[in-house]
């Protein structure tokens, strides 16, 4: 946790493709239904802690307070890290060290350490899947703990349901008999279900007003459908070629092998071994495990798929604990005393050479990017103005002035905020029309916007529009302003 606080991003982000952290905290604010499939989960446990760090700490800047709940649940999975690991070598009467090297390795591996200090879903996620390896391999006779732990997983980011059929294959495996699997089955089964149930939010927070931030505007199975599914995101998964199914599997190897370099890997690797000769159960687990998520990661063409292979990182760690753990002891056996204290003062140096060479990487003490834009774009707005987006960062920043910390609004009052790429879809021109009834035009697309209000209103683009003539915009600090 100390490590996260001192890194800790001081407000809004773009760090560590952390660009929806503006969406999903003015989402919260305004009690509406970020980008797919929703996060019902997420967005109201945020919104709840948003006003609850206001009221405790008022001054508190908006997104600082996002930030520090990513904190504190990517340093909840490490605890829950130690705890499993410890279970895995409860045999050992230093288990527990064991367990706080896993854990360390964990909080130090790029993909959590990264997520946790920003705005973003996938601190939450790390930590539900940690829960669910708690559940499947700690306490596998205890199904409740199993029933909770994939609501609220299913109920926070559908690729959770990746991860079910290796917890299917854990909870059958101490299980004796023909039916053993029935109970295991029912447990899952409950659990889907109920994590479906948090899906009741996105109707009714998007018939309620309706909220500015809307996607699908899922207030009709049409609309909630189009969201749950991620419809607009299909094309990533389904239209890779051969070529880039090639490159994605080496940005899978190249991910994998950076969390904890080559050397955590093959210490990885061994563990794995190790469980393949002692414990075929967990082998087969692990397998059940990693393959979903990866072939996932590799066939999501998106530029931030790696994120996903978070579970395959959280049994990494504990792997290489393993593997490291019999190294020392056959390295014990040949050099009494001296091997168990070198082996040990080598791993600690060796997670505190990570945090000292990932610090300048992955540290955003003094990040200012996002800030800095939304400040200059405050700087030239003007009242009762039209601003065109249409990337993520841009969008998501100028959402975040208008709906979230309220910036934009208090500089540019009557701001209309409007995105381009959106436009393609009924939702979105819906959407426009509803919340501002007294402009006529402004539910048709970004051009016809140009052609009724230039002249009338301000209109600025945050990018530089192709199908625009770059003689009538004037550049204004970071946006463009059309001329009158």
């Amino acid at each position: 946790m100390l490590l996260y606080l001192f890194s800790l991003a001081p407000g809004l982000t773009w760090a560590h493709q952390g660009a929806d952290g503006g969406e999903l905290l003015a989402a919260a604010v305004v009690n509406g239904v970020p980008h797919p499939p929703g996060y019902p989960l997420y967005t109201m446990v945020l919104r709840q802690w948003l006003a609850f760090v206001g009221w405790a700490a008022p001054a508190s800047d908006l997104a600082w307070r996002g930030n520090l709940l990513s904190a504190l649940f990517g340093a909840a999975s490490v605890y829950v890290t130690v705890l499993v690991t410890a279970h895995l070598l409860k045999e050992d009467p230093l288990r527990w060290l064991w367990g706080l090297l896993a854990g360390l390795a964990w909080t130090v591996s790029p993909l959590l350490w990264s997520q946790s200090i920003i705005t973003e879903v996938y601190s939450l996620h790390a930590l539900l899947v940690a829960l669910l390896g708690w559940a499947v391999l700690v306490k596998p006779l205890r199904l409740r703990y199993v029933v909770a732990t994939v609501a609220l997983g299913v109920a926070h980011h559908l690729t959770f349901l990746l991860l079910l059929p290796g917890a299917f294959y854990a909870l059958c495996a101490p299980r004796v008999g023909a039916r053993r699997w029935v109970e295991p089955l029912w447990a899952l089964g409950i659990g889907v279900v109920l994590g479906a149930l948090f899906y009741i939010r996105i109707p009714l927070a998007a018939s309620a007003g309706p909220p500015p931030i809307n996607w699908g505007y899922a207030d009709n199975w049409e609309g909630f459908i189009w969201l749950v599914t991620g419809a607009a995101y299909r094309g990533y998964l389904v239209g890779a070629s051969m070529g880039a199914v090639l490159q994605r599997i080496t940005t899978w190897a190249y991910v994998v092998t950076e969390q904890f370099t080559p050397v955590g890997l093959a210490l990885g690797f061994i563990g794995l071994a190790i469980w393949d000769r002692t414990a075929p159960a967990l082998r087969t687990f692990s397998l059940w495990w990693i393959a979903p998520v990866s072939v996932y990661a590799i066939l999501y063409q998106t530029r931030d798929s790696e994120i996903y292979l978070l579970p395959v990182v959280w049994l990494l760690s504990i792997a290489m604990t393993v593997g490291l753990k019999s190294a020392v002891d056959w390295l014990t056996v040949r050099f009494p005393l001296q091997a168990s204290h070198v082996a040990g003062l080598f791993a600690v140096l060796s997670i505190a050479l990570l945090v000292i060479t990932r610090w300048e990487a992955i540290a955003l003490r003094n990040d200012a990017e996002a800030r800095t834009y939304l400040r200059q774009v405050a700087a030239e707005l003007e009242p009762q103005s039209i601003v065109v987006t249409l990337n993520d960062r841009e969008t998501f920043a100028i959402w975040y002035g208008v709906w979230g910390d309220g910036l934009l609004m208090k500089t540019a009052p009557g701001l209309i905020p409007v995105n381009e790429s959106l436009y393609q879809f009924a939702w979105y021109q819906r959407l426009q029309h509803e919340l501002y009834p007294d402009m006529p035009g402004i539910d048709v697309s970004v051009p016809h916007l140009v052609e009724v209000y230039a002249g009338r209103r301000p209109i600025y683009f945050a990018e530089a529009p192709a199908w625009l003539d770059n003689n009538r915009l004037k550049k204004v600090g970071p946006l463009w302003r059309l001329n009158e």
